[in-house]
């Protein structure tokens, strides 16, 4: 019972601090800008439901927290409820002075700010904390050159050789290998454009990522795209799969490989084809530990890494990424810059293909969703868990820019049928539309609960307690 409770918390709570932290960067987007436009805001909550915390300031602001830890929001003086709806009858009954803080009163162009900026400053926040990451842990960059080509595997198919230096994938330029396997990942079985320099010459190939089934970091089974590429990485050990053979022969991460059998290794995937070749015969593996040179004997064993997939020979290593590279304030800057606007396109690029009906919706998550993998980062370090603030922050914000009335895009284009029109919407046409926006809202919050409960298996475990 106690070993349930902790791992509870270890969810629980690092999805309540991240959530808190977004829903609080988010919204005093919206006060900062309203304050400055001269609107009184009447509350700024963090959660929903009955108040568990909270105090006036002097501005008459009241600042609480809620009890329901699923959002918040901020309430501006004539709004009837969170949602910003505008209150007629009240609106209508105030006095010279209570009109010029009362935000429905406000002129369009500063009532589109005040909106804007709730999303705004999540991609602000994202970039900040990016900026942080790349000056303080550093960048992580693979250069995308092919160091190993799988036979008979995606990138084999598309004519890649060892050696080539990918330059652009489905239009997109590749700065490092990460940017080839991610678009592989979001593209499985559709044929995508490649340019590759070989040498002097550039070639332009067609790949087609090999659909796999497998799971990710939240556990969650699906279908990406695998090119069957490994980067031109060192020889250096990231990781040893407990039980296998390189544990039993006593290899530890950081190990630098030398040689294998008296040939000198270079790169990662040399090591990989002497592993192949050698179906199990033993080899004499050279490696440098920290100041000392140590010799380890090793056989690889036949193993199947993906169910259904081929047994291949492996010692149960994983190379070690290369070691992140800190930037100047110069350089991290553009380099977060760059980088959000990168995951916001593969939001959108995996939004638009659930759409089409080109992928399936197991990806759509909600809240228990977020849980999971808030607990996941947090036990993988602040690395991890901090970058997933950085993507949740992007998606936070492109998601309340959707044309959905309630959300912030929802008011945005309420204004612009307004600019067009010369006058706002009527309250009934606007009451109409919040009511469609709500239904929305929640039809695509059950969605995603549901969607959450099956593919983390919670709904097959309740129905085996029960059967």
């Amino acid at each position: 019972m106690l070993e349930f409770l902790f791992d509870a918390l270890t969810i629980v709570v690092p999805f309540v601090v991240l959530l808190t932290v977004l829903v609080y960067v988010h919204e005093m987007g919206h006060y900062l800008v309203a304050r400055w436009c001269g609107v009184k805001v009447d509350t700024f909550s963090i959660g929903f439901g009955r108040e568990i915390y909270g105090w006036t300031n002097r501005h008459g602001t009241r600042w609480k927290i809620s009890w329901l830890p699923l959002g918040g929001y901020v309430k501006f003086f004539g709004d009837l409820n969170a949602t910003s709806a505008p209150s007629g009858e009240f609106l209508d009954g105030l006095d010279e002075g209570e009109r010029a803080v009362a935000f429905h009163h406000k002129k369009l162009w500063q009532r589109t700010l005040i909106v804007a900026a709730g999303p705004a400053a999540n991609l602000i926040y994202a970039v900040i904390v990016l900026a942080i990451v790349f000056m303080t842990f550093g960048d992580r960059v693979t250069r995308p050159e092919v160091g190993y080509v799988v036979p008979e595997g995606a990138a084999a198919a598309a004519g890649l050789e060892r050696g080539d230096v990918i330059a652009t994938l489905d239009g997109r330029s590749v700065r490092r290998f990460e940017d080839v396997a991610q678009i592989a990942l979001m593209n499985p079985g559709r044929a995508l454009a490649l340019e590759v320099r070989r040498g002097d010459r550039r070639l332009d190939l067609t790949l087609t990522p090999a659909p796999l089934t497998t799971d990710r970091l939240d556990g969650v089974e699906r279908t990406i795209g695998d090119i069957g590429l490994i980067a031109a990485t060192p020889p250096l050990v990231g990781g040893v799969r407990e039980g296998s053979p390189a544990e039993r022969a006593g290899f530890q991460p950081g190990d630098a490989i030398l040689a294998v059998d008296g040939v000198a290794v270079d790169v990662f995937w040399q090591l990989q084809d002497i592993v192949r070749a050698s179906k199990g015969r033993r080899l004499a593996v050279e490696v440098r530990r920290g100041e000392d040179i140590v010799q380890l004997d090793v056989a690889a064993e036949q193993t199947v890494l993906v169910e259904g997939g081929e047994a291949r020979w492996l010692i149960g290593i994983r190379g070690a990424p290369p070691p992140p590279v800190q930037l100047g304030l110069t350089e991290s800057v553009p380099r977060a810059v760059a980088y959000s606007v990168e995951l916001v396109d593969q939001t959108v690029d995996y939004l638009g293909q659930v759409i089409t009906g080109d992928r399936g919706t197991e990806d759509l998550g909600g809240p228990i969703r977020i849980a999971h993998v808030s607990g996941r980062a947090a036990k993988g370090g602040w690395e991890q868990f901090i970058m997933l603030s950085v993507l949740l922050s992007l998606n936070l914000g492109l998601i309340n820019l959707f044309p959905i009335p309630v959300l912030d895009g929802g008011h945005l284009l309420l204004y612009a049928f307004e600019a067009v029109r010369g006058r706002p919407l009527t309250e009934r046409m606007q009451e109409y539309a919040f009511r469609f926006g709500l239904v929305v809202i929640l039809s695509l919050a059950i969605f995603v609960t549901w969607n959450d409960l099956v593919q983390l298996r919670i709904v097959d475990f309740v129905a085996g307690i029960f059967s």
